[in-house]
């Protein structure tokens, strides 16, 4: 259906937010990227597939797919996707930011059962930002920042939209994001940002949508996928680089995020396997 890696996607110089436009009339085998997608469902309909089971989409429907996950689509019926790019860098430098509305990063980090949605005018306006992007029109990557927000802040309407997210909250996902490797426990980061292990526990599922130790896994869990995709590194000096140094523990938890052990997934989603 689309290109698979990172490179290919986002090459050295270019903006980290893309978009691509399809029409699907047959179905689409299952496929993996190190990227995050967010795709967007304009015209027609079909079924979604993926780890989280089998969804339907129809006009405003929005799919998101974070590195290392799976999918693809079924029984398409003159299904029309936009799919908009954003490179994982992009969300830890200049969109950091974000984690901090509450709103948005249930979205960015959370996983759910169903697809989200955008209302009719949001969606007119996405469709129109995505179209100039996907026909390359040019939009300064100001404005393909801008198409992000309104697709993300769309789909976030029937949350809560009032407070910030607790800085303790914020310090702890920058620990783990910028030091996966690390042993880390519930008790020792909990006592970095200075709060108890269980509120900081309640805090992270609140306002993040899992809890701290989950999130980490998560983080794991996808470098490891982009790793496995990316480079001819074994199974398990790619455990280590993520902080998961016995191999079947490793195993046991990558395939808890992907449903496919680590080989099994390198073997299936690498374009050259």
């Amino acid at each position: 259906m689309h290109r698979v890696r990172l490179a290919e996607i986002f090459p050295p110089g270019g903006p980290p937010i893309t978009a691509e436009r399809y029409e699907l009339r047959s179905d689409t085998s299952a496929h993996s990227h190190d990227f995050i997608e967010l795709a967007v469902v304009t015209d027609g309909t079909a079924t979604h597939v993926s780890a989280a089971g089998e969804q339907p989409l129809d006009r405003g429907a929005v799919t998101m797919l974070r590195p290392g996950d799976w999918h693809g689509y079924r029984d398409c019926r003159r299904l029309v996707v936009y799919n908009l790019y954003v490179s994982p860098e992009a969300f830890r430098r200049e969109l950091a930011w974000i984690r901090a509305a509450p709103h948005l990063g249930r979205i960015l980090h959370g996983r759910s059962d169903r697809p989200l949605r955008l209302d009719p005018a949001t969606l007119r306006i996405v469709e129109t930002g995505l179209a100039e992007t996907a026909a390359h029109a040019g939009p300064v990557y100001a404005v393909r920042v801008g198409i992000l927000l309104c697709l993300l802040g769309g789909t976030a309407v029937s949350e809560d939209a009032t407070g910030q997210v607790h800085p303790a909250v914020l310090a702890a996902a920058q620990l783990l994001e910028n030091d996966i490797q690390r042993a880390w426990n519930l008790d020792e980061l909990a006592a970095t940002v200075s709060v108890s292990p269980p509120y900081l526990t309640r805090l992270f599922t609140a306002q993040l949508g899992v809890p701290p130790m989950n999130y980490l896994g998560r983080l794991r869990a996808e470098r490891a996928a982009a790793l496995l995709i990316e480079t001819d590194l074994p199974v398990a000096a790619i455990g280590r680089l993520v902080g998961w140094h016995d191999p079947n523990y490793a195993s046991r938890r990558f395939r808890h995020f992907f449903t496919l052990g680590p080989a099994a997934y390198r073997t299936r989603f690498r374009p050259d396997g």
